[in-house]
């Protein structure tokens, strides 16, 4: 029997991955690891980037717009044979306007067989940045 490529550790990783390279604004890692007919949900506010190209272009202006920010991942909940991560982090940050946010948000993730993002969904506390 083949070993399955998409394991608790490889998703766990590529979660993990994802919110690092949000935080240090490496956006090539961060597209990277989606499927490139990805999805991209906020449901707090009803929008959803559809592809890579719409995904990047988002993220990009969210790095853009910010100063610093941290992703601290509270709790992770990985099912490796869905192929999903759930995952609550406290998201703080300093916009380059000046405005400093704290906020609890959940993020949900959906992986290919290949163990790419193929759908995020995030629900944001308040007001949220993207």
């Amino acid at each position: 029997m083949p070993t399955p490529t998409v394991t608790y550790t490889s998703l766990s990783t590529t979660t993990k991955t994802y919110f690092h390279s949000i935080d240090t604004h490496d956006l090539s890692t961060t597209i990277s690891l989606f499927s490139p007919t990805a999805t991209f949900t906020i449901t707090t506010s009803r929008t959803t980037f559809t592809r890579q190209s719409e995904i990047h272009s988002m993220l990009s202006d969210f790095i853009s717009r910010s100063k610093t920010m941290e992703h601290r991942v509270l709790n992770m909940v990985v099912d490796e044979r869905e192929r999903k991560v759930a995952t609550q982090q406290r998201y703080t940050g300093e916009m380059k306007d000046g405005d400093i946010l704290d906020m609890i948000n959940c993020n949900f993730f959906e992986f290919d067989e290949e163990g790419r993002i193929v759908e995020v969904r995030v629900w944001m506390d308040g007001v949220g940045p993207l």
